[in-house]
Formats: C-alpha cells, structure tokens, sequence
C-alpha cells in the first residue's frame, strides 16, 4: 500500500470535486461529522446489513448496527466490561459457572416502550433459527453451549450453560453477543426473510442505540440522526453523524484533504503525502504511532479444497511461514506502523499474548529462515522443477492468493509474499476482489477459493480463544481446518479457569499454523483539531462512540 506518489491524480481531483457538490449534509458544521467506517481497521467500503444477528460480520455492517442496537455487555477499551456503557446492570455467576443471571437497567426503545429481558430472549431466538449460518456461530458457545435460556420477568434472565465455563471467556464472547432487538416491532419473522430486509429502513425505524437511520444509499452513503429517546449517557452532542462510502482509499484520502470527512485515515500508499493534511490532528492507540485494532492479518487456508490439498502437510505450511519476512513488510508496506505476529491472538494490546508469544514477536527474524524452509519443503518431497516452481508427482506448488483490490497495502503485501515464496520455489497467483466479494467468497462454497488474505478483530469474541474459528465447524472456520488436538485446547481454553489453557492453545496455533501469520498494522488516524472526545469514540475492538464526540464550542 506504498506507491510514493504526493501529486493530484485526475481521479484525485475529480473525487474532491464531486465532493464538493454533494448534498448539504456532507459539509462539516457544528452538528454534523462525517467519516468513513473501518478507520484504523482496513480500508472504507459499503455497508451492507443494520442487523445484530444477520450480517456477514464485517467490521462495517458492525459498526453501523452498533449506533442503532446495543449490546448488553459494552466491552471497553481495556478488554474489561464497561459496566457504565452496557444495559447490563449485573450479571451473577452460580459457584458451579454454569448459570449466568443479567439485571438489566431501565433501558427504552425509541418508540418508549421498554427493553426488557424478551427482547434478549428474541435476539438468542433468532441466533438459534439462524443456525450455522450465523457468522458468529460457536464463538462464545453460541448458541451451541447454551443448555436453557428463561426470562425471570421483564428485567432479568438466566443462561444455562451445558458444562462450567471460564467466566471471562464467557462474558466477553458469549454474553457480549446477545442484543436485545424489538420483539415488538420485528414480528415473528424467519431468518430468511430478515436475510432479504438487511437495510430494510422501515425494519429498523425502533431502536435504542444513540442514532437512528435518516438515509441509506448502498453505494455512496449512510446517515445517522441523534435518538432524542437514547436512554444510555452521554446524550449525542453531534446531531447528524454520517458514514460516506468510497472505492479506494484514495479517494477517502481526497475527501479527509478536502475537509469533506472529519475523521479518517492515511492510506499507507499515500503515507509520504501526509503532509497534506497537516492541519489535522493524529489520533494514536499505542501513545508512539498509529491507531491499532484489536485484531490480526493472517492468509486463510482452504482445506476444503482439493486442489490445494498439499496445505495438509505441515511442513509446507511451515515452510510458507519461514519464507515471509514480517520486517520487510512492516517496513515496506507499512512504513514501520505494524507489529510482527505469529499466533491468532493480537500482539497490541498484548493482554492475552503468551510468554513465548511475547519473546517471539520481540524477535521476528526468527521466524524468517528461507533455507530452513527449502529444507522443509525437500523433506516433503517437493522438488524444484522447471522456473524453480518446485514439483511432486507431476503438480505444481502452486496456489492462487485473493487479496482486497481496494486496500493497496495488502496488494502490496500480496506482492512481497509473491516474491517471498519464489524464493523458495512456490507460486502464488494473485487475484483481486473488493473486501465484500472476498467475504462473500469466504462463506461461500467451500471449494471455490484456495488462499485468501484477510483480517480478523475480536469482536464479538473479545477474549481471543478460538471458538468459531479454529475449532472443527466453527462458524467463521471458512477454510475448515480441523486438529482434534486443537479442538481440545480451545475446549480447555473456555472452560478452565485463568490463562494457562489460552497460553497452550495459542502456543500450539502458532506452530501448527491453521493459518499463515502476517503481520498487524497500525493505521494513522487524522481527525478535525475542533473535535473533543476521540478516546471515547475509537474503540481497538471496532465499536465506535460518535455520541462521545463534540467540537470544541460545544465542550463543557
């Protein structure tokens, strides 16, 4: 995501000019911000669903359903529950962790009627009917784990959990997932008829987030309104708060320039023409550099499919992992904003990061030993053949690599990859799509797709264990690895107490690479120097707070 360039590209120009003509609700006034979703997380693009529990788990769809439906638990930046922000007023453990009892607060829809303990009853109703379609099926023993759920009366409900659990793992994944939605407003629709209403306005006109929906154009943009009925605090100072959709970074770069969106990010690609936007402040997660999310870039491994069955044998997994220089790319592509990573657990903040993890990402190097894996992949008893491509019972070690067509830095770090593996007598053909069609292909059938670059943040499953996706059957497992031994970490990972079972479970993951580990970037955030309140707003783990945020005139 790096081509150096700093001069007006006529599709530079063009961008800022059409945004100079759009609606008055694009211009920045004093009750009014306009920005992208995914900052500091990857690239801007559309949104495509307003529902808790039919959405394809992007991080965009996350973060527009957020202002219009909240969680019960709001997990705070420190990984802890932030009992000030959630509905939940308590939730109490039985000795043996198998039952879960939630107090809600006094919490109203915008149509004043309450938010009671069905309308969490219905949310886990229709995770149920959703089955293993939902994204986020498995993660948190949802719905799987769940031995009984029974609504105590209008404020309270019980979860049964078919065995103990290890209460943080289940709160922080399982609880977190639960969102009242209005039984009352919805009907008793099916899932297939709520999966053709996505962005249906009329569906979601009762809500009891900070915002309410005021216009949807799929391609161009998504406008929020203040709920004047929101019963959380603090109450939105920004009236309208607006998600504008681009193709490119480049374009959402224009915009932040032209002073069209108040908040957004410097594309690594454009990263020497940060000097453009000087006027703006910088917002940072770490205190040093850019904003981090909490989450992870790794090359997902379709083991569906057979014409990449070689993925099947460790030491080419291995070998592919030796052969990526994680310091080249966070150099290169990354102009140094970006941590090593070599395990599905996020190395910033490094809250959950094993002992070995820790030594190990403070060492990167280590891990990149091009000989070792031309060894590995001798040993394996793949050849070289003709133009290096190594050869074993007449194919070729080959594969086709899918990365985002919009987000040139991974175009780029497909690229690196590309030459990283030649060295080493691997082909990777490297085919684009935009981040939706990518998800789309993820969850599609299995056999269609080989390897795939892709993010993972935690959220909903803010304690990094696994479940749903590295498990066998996982709801978000899209490249169906499957290691009895790793289901079996995982499995002890959430139902021991302590970390000691997280430790060994991610231990193990970064060895046996289910996945190939890249590295994960932190993003330089930009933001109007008149806006208050960004600490609240930005959240590692993807939810945004627009009510937390006012300008400066505003402040008290």
């Amino acid at each position: 995501m790096k081509d150096d360039f700093v001069k007006l590209t006529p599709l530079f120009i063009a961008t800022a000019f059409a945004l100079a003509h759009l609606p008055a609700a694009h211009a920045t006034v004093r009750d009014t911000l306009n920005t992208v979703p995914a900052v500091a997380f990857q690239q801007p693009s559309p949104v495509t669903s307003f529902l808790p529990v039919f959405n394809n788990d992007s991080i965009n769809d996350f973060q527009a359903q957020i202002q219009l439906y909240q969680p019960v638990l709001w997990i705070g930046n420190n990984l802890k529950i932030d009992w000030s922000r959630s509905i939940a007023k308590s939730v109490e453990v039985s000795k043996n962790r198998t039952v879960y009892t939630v107090t809600l607060k006094h919490w109203q829809w915008s149509d004043g009627k309450p938010v009671t303990a069905a309308d969490a009853a219905y949310d886990f109703k229709l995770i149920q009917a959703d089955g293993q379609s939902y994204q986020n099926y498995g993660i948190g023993g949802m719905p799987t784990d769940i031995a009984s759920f029974k609504v105590l009366g209008p404020y309270r409900f019980a979860i049964t959990l078919k065995q103990p659990a290890n209460t943080h793992w289940f709160e922080l994944n399982g609880l977190s997932q639960i969102t009242p939605v209005p039984e009352h407003a919805w009907g008793q629709h099916t899932a297939a008829w709520f999966r053709n209403h996505e962005t249906d306005l009329n569906l979601v006109k009762v809500v009891d987030g900070p915002y309410k929906v005021a216009a949807f154009n799929a391609s161009r943009y998504l406008r929020f309104v203040a709920n004047p009925d929101y019963s959380g605090a603090p109450r939105p100072s920004i009236k309208h708060f607006n998600f504008n959709f681009y193709t490119n970074n480049s374009a959402a770069f224009s915009a932040l320039k032209t002073g069209s969106l108040g908040i957004g990010q410097i594309p690594f690609n454009l990263y020497n023409a940060r000097h453009l936007v000087s006027n703006l402040k910088d917002f940072s997660t770490d205190g040093k550099k850019g904003a981090y999310g909490y989450g992870i870039w790794y090359v997902v491994l379709n083991f569906h499919n057979p014409k990449v069955g070689f993925i099947n044998d460790l030491k080419v997994r291995q070998a592919l992992q030796y052969g990526i220089d994680q310091q080249a790319i966070i150099n290169v592509v990354y102009h140094g904003l970006a941590s090593p990573s070599f395990s599905p657990v996020p190395p910033v903040p490094d809250t959950y990061l094993s002992p070995r993890l820790k030594r190990l990402d403070s060492h990167p190097q280590q891990m990149y030993d091009p000989a070792k894996a031309r060894a590995l992949l001798d040993a394996a008893g793949w050849k070289p053949g003709p133009g290096g491509i190594r050869e074993k019972n007449g194919h070729r070690l080959a594969f086709q690599l899918v990365v985002m067509s919009g987000e040139s830095a991974a175009v780029e770090q497909a690229q690196l990859l590309k030459q990283f593996w030649q060295a080493i007598g691997v082909d990777a053909h490297i085919h684009r799509m935009t981040f939706n069609q990518e998800i789309d292909t993820l969850v599609g059938p299995k056999s269609k797709w080989e390897t795939a670059i892709i993010p993972w943040y935690y959220a909903p499953d803010y304690y990094p264990s696994g479940d749903g996706l590295l498990n066998t059957g996982g709801g978000s497992n899209n490249g169906g690895y499957s290691s009895r031994k790793m289901d079996a970490l995982i499995q002890a990972s959430t139902t021991a107490a302590g970390l000691k079972g997280l430790y060994a479970y991610e231990d193990y993951a970064s060895t046996h690479m289910p996945w190939l580990w890249l590295p994960t970037p932190a993003y330089l955030v930009k933001y109007d120097p008149a806006l208050q309140g960004m600490s609240a707003y930005f959240s590692p783990v993807c939810e945004l707070s627009p009510q937390a945020l006012r300008y400066a005139s505003q402040a008290h």
